[in-house]
């Protein structure tokens, strides 16, 4: 059975116009298309649609085709092929073959104002919010004593805020990092969001691998891992999932749970929860060399939370982090694992970071003013990345030198490196 919400859609396509509060019956569009108002026919010069002079949302791409000709014999045909376009749609490619047909038409017949009313309603349908406005204004500048004008404008306020909502929900795609300093992709598909990472960082209380002859060690690995969300005002809800990953000599499952959340575009964070299921890897060590699993068991759940930041801006440092998953300071002091608010720049000798001043081994101590020790992996990530050609001002303690110093640099642009920072 067709979605009763796609019927009324189609059928909308099918009216000259309607009021706001109470629609009218639906009229038949071979009458509107043969009877146009006497104000219609007569205008002259009509005017072309122009697009609002504020910045849009960006829209879908339109393939340009050739301005259609003909008599207005031809366009009252193209307005009725655009009608039964309509009557057997399915789906937005046949909504998209009525749109082609109501453009020929007001290409044909430009003082037509009724396949200009038919060809905007088809591109709101088709999600084309500007060209609708458009297409709108022009039946507007065609019939402004037309019954339905005040309902028309009123489609074009409402039109104007989608766009807005677009593309505020637009400037969200892209890169966000996590907690950790894990990087995830976010996706938009209508109100449906996707948050994809290949290099989720294992925390050492959901995966522990037990050594016959070490002990007990944390698991330096790296798992794909998404959230397919749902997004209702400022509430996320669906789900988690985490792919396998190696414990050494074990492989640990695959797991999913519901997920949780909220957005908040003012901060450019996202704050999830999930269950998640902890893990206990056992690997048999051999003198020989032959290291077996010993079993893999799950030992409980466990609350998790992960707070995104983002979207990460194009500019950063164009170097390497050291730091964010581990840190160890040489010689025979001890690794510490996961993040201890310490940071090091792995940089190579040519690089524009390297010209700008940075230096291999560098550690920052500071990143504009706030100290690299009061934030986590992932805040500090943030904040090393901004717009390209933009300044960020470090704080850096240098191996042999004395004391800290400061040091501009100008970010470059990473984006098509992936880079973190």
């Amino acid at each position: 059975m067709r979605n009763p919400i796609f019927l009324w859609s189609i059928a909308t396509l099918l009216l000259a116009g309607c009021a706001v509060e109470q629609p009218p019956a639906p009229q038949s569009l071979a009458q509107n298309a043969t009877t146009p108002s006497a104000r219609a026919q007569a205008a002259p010069n009509p005017v072309a649609p122009t697009a609002p002079a504020h910045t849009a949302a960006p829209q879908p791409t339109v393939v340009q085709k050739p301005r259609a000709t003909g008599t207005p014999e031809d366009a009252r045909r193209h307005m009725l092929r655009g009608m039964a376009a309509i009557e057997i749609a399915k789906s937005n490619d046949d909504l998209a073959l009525a749109e082609d047909e109501f453009r020929m038409a007001t290409e044909i017949a430009p003082q037509m104002a009724i396949a200009w009313f038919n060809l905007g309603k088809a591109q709101t349908q088709l999600g084309r919010n500007d060209e609708a406005m458009a297409s709108f204004r022009q039946y507007l500048t065609l019939a402004p004593d037309a019954k339905d004008a005040q309902s028309v404008r009123d489609e074009i306020v409402k039109l104007e805020f989608r766009r807005e909502l677009a593309a505020k929900a637009q400037a969200r795609v892209g890169l966000w990092v996590g907690q950790d300093g894990s990087l995830y992709r976010l996706t938009l598909n209508g109100n449906r969001l996707t948050l994809k990472t290949d290099e989720r960082r294992v925390p050492e209380d959901e995966v522990r691998s037990t050594y016959s002859l070490v002990g007990d060690v944390p698991v330096l690995g790296y798992s794909p891992a998404e959230y397919q969300l749902t997004l209702q005002g400022n509430r996320l809800a669906g789900t988690w999932s985490r792919g396998g990953l190696r414990a050494d000599k074990c492989m640990i499952p695959p797991d999913t749970s519901e997920a949780t959340g909220e957005l908040n575009d003012r901060e450019g964070k996202i704050v999830l929860h999930h269950e998640s299921t902890s893990y206990q890897a056992s690997t048999q060590m051999s003198l020989l060399g032959d290291d077996s699993c010993g079993g893999v068991v799950a030992v409980g759940k466990k609350t998790a939370e992960d707070t995104l930041y983002g979207p990460l801006g194009k500019g950063g440092l164009g170097v390497a982090l050291y730091g964010l998953t581990l840190w160890w300071d040489g010689g025979f002091s001890m690794v510490q694992y996961g993040w201890q608010g310490r940071l090091k720049v792995r940089v190579q000798p040519g690089t524009p970071a390297f010209e700008a001043g940075l230096r291999d081994e560098d550690e920052i101590l500071a990143i504009d003013g706030v100290a690299v020790k009061s934030l986590s992996a992932g805040q500090a990530v943030m904040r090393l990345r901004g717009e390209p050609g933009s300044t960020v001002t470090l704080e850096l303690w240098r191996k042999g030198n004395p004391t800290p110093f400061t040091l501009a640099i100008q970010r470059i642009d990473v984006s098509s490196l992936q880079a973190k920072q």
